[in-house]
């Protein structure tokens, strides 16, 4: 599978630089694959918007919610079950909360 470098040019025409969602669009568009990037250290990458996105379902699931209820209770009661770190799990209860 190829593409003739005409091609290439017309693709990117007027760009002095190709993003590497331009090359994913011209791999899926040129040879019929749906295009899945990871990164070699295997960590995620997510857009902001995918962020937003998953934080928004996350948050506005009940399971979750009801997690985390349960777990400010049990903090007010002097029972730590987040992590190590009585702020972090402040500033997770108040991201859930901005997000409802």
């Amino acid at each position: 599978m190829s593409i003739s470098k005409e091609q290439l040019e017309q693709s990117f025409q007027g760009k002095s630089y190709v993003d590497l969602k331009d090359l994913v669009q011209l791999i899926e568009e040129n040879f019929g694959f749906n295009v899945t990037l990871q990164r070699k250290d295997g960590q995620p990458t997510f857009t902001d918007e995918q962020k937003k996105r998953m934080s928004s379902v996350i948050f506005k699931d009940e399971g979750v919610l009801s997690q985390l209820q349960l777990a400010q209770k049990d903090l007010k009661d002097g029972i730590s079950t987040y992590s190590d770190s009585e702020d972090k799990f402040a500033q997770l209860l108040k991201a859930a909360r901005d997000e409802i």
